[in-house]
């Protein structure tokens, strides 16, 4: 299954990428999100991914989300990202970036 090749890759590595998503050309903005084609999936496609340990962090600010990925390289980040079926149907689109850390540990989630 590709999936799990990708995440024991990631698991792997030591590369951070951000991603960044906002709603693309195909979003309706008269339908909530659970509405809309392909979020159900993108959704399930989020939390496998976040239960195999290839997310590390995500969020949402304003209109947009984003996660922290592990990935072992730029193109193995763009093919974890892009097969999501919500991207490739243009619900949402998404921005991939090398990530640098150069705080390490400063986050700590409040209880």
């Amino acid at each position: 299954m590709l999936l799990l090749s990708l995440s024991a890759r990631a698991q792997a590595s030591d590369s951070l990428f951000i991603v960044t998503y906002a709603t693309g050309p195909s979003w309706d903005m008269s339908k909530s999100p659970q509405e809309q084609p392909y979020f159900r999936e993108h959704s399930a496609r989020l939390g496998q991914l976040r239960k195999d340990g290839v997310i590390r962090f995500g969020a949402r600010y304003g209109e947009k989300g984003m996660i922290v990925i592990g990935a072992s390289t730029f193109s193995n980040a763009k093919e974890i990202v892009l097969n999501d079926h919500a991207v490739i149907n243009k619900l949402f689109s998404a921005d991939i970036q090398k990530l640098s850390i150069f705080y390490d540990g400063c986050l700590e989630r409040k209880k």
